[in-house]
């Protein structure tokens, strides 16, 4: 005959192998959010030293080559004042359009969509085992 004791450890004993093997999951879950989080935080530390690398290089070389433009169009016959003004509205435009373009490939979401849709799935695999 089985009394309600033997019939009851087994059960605890399974409940506490899933809850345990849920706490492992978890664990696990959370070391690859921070992998992923600490991957994407080097990507952007990495573009954003590149970046700034380019504009202390490419400045002055830029300025002098657009004074240099400005030179040439008072050469030509163009007024120095409009050759300058015409080179910077020209140079602003360029200018605006690459920072758009610049603003649009940073908004990358640090959120770790990998690792929630792992959890997602881990958890409804636990339920289906717990039901």
């Amino acid at each position: 005959m089985v009394t309600k004791a033997q019939v009851h450890h087994p059960v605890t004993s399974v409940l506490t192998a899933v809850v345990s093997e849920v706490a492992y999951l978890l664990q696990t879950e959370l070391r690859l959010a921070r992998a992923e989080i600490s991957e994407k935080l080097g990507q952007y530390i990495n573009g954003a030293v590149l970046l700034g690398s380019a504009v202390a290089l490419v400045l002055p070389g830029l300025v002098v080559l657009l004074l240099a433009i400005a030179r040439w169009l008072a050469i030509a016959g163009m007024p120095e004042e409009w050759g300058l003004l015409l080179i910077g509205v020209v140079v602003i435009a360029i200018g605006a359009g690459l920072a758009f373009a610049g603003i649009n490939a940073l908004k990358v979401s640090p959120v770790p969509e990998r690792t929630l849709e792992q959890v997602r799935a881990d958890f409804s695999v636990a339920k289906e085992q717990v039901q």
